[in-house]
């Protein structure tokens, strides 16, 4: 339904007696929004926020702001080495990956659910976690250094 000239006459009335826009609009045949927006078009006077706000509103930058310790700068250096001295973390468990303890080769040897399960335990190659021999099963040698490995073989 179109705004004629009979509608915009009505509406202007009934803006003026202060009825609110939903019901404007359910007596003219309107939406709220369109009742709202062809007020704001013909330059109807602007009515206040139905919404009321009474809250007063927290000061945001209060609400920011840290907790500032009280510092004391008046600790004898002596004294405040003690205390450093006596906060110093000690842990009470062993890290494991830090230590420096050599295992054997950890390339297991049956089925970890049968009770003669164990690892290889043989001396380990370079850096690797097996002994030469289970480093030669694990790690898989590129073609071109494999060829060149075979020709050394075979000079010597």
């Amino acid at each position: 339904m179109p705004w004629d000239d009979n509608n915009v006459s009505k509406l202007r009335e009934l803006w003026d007696q202060g009825l609110p826009t939903a019901q404007i609009g359910k007596l003219l045949g309107f939406t709220k929004n369109a009742v709202v927006g062809k007020a704001h078009r013909i330059g109807l006077e602007r009515r206040p926020s139905p919404i009321r706000r009474t809250a007063v509103k927290p000061d945001r930058k209060k609400a920011r702001s840290p907790i500032v310790p009280k510092l004391n700068f008046e600790v004898k250096k002596e004294e405040a080495k003690e205390d450093l001295a006596q906060q110093t973390f000690q842990p009470a468990v062993n890290n494991l990956f830090t230590k420096s303890v050599k295992r054997g080769c950890e390339w297991p040897e049956g089925h970890p659910d049968e009770s003669d399960f164990k690892f290889c335990g043989k001396e380990r190659f370079e850096d690797k976690p097996y002994c030469i021999d289970h480093c030669a099963v694990a790690y898989v040698i590129p073609e071109k250094e494999e060829s060149e490995k075979q020709q050394i073989v075979q000079r010597a």
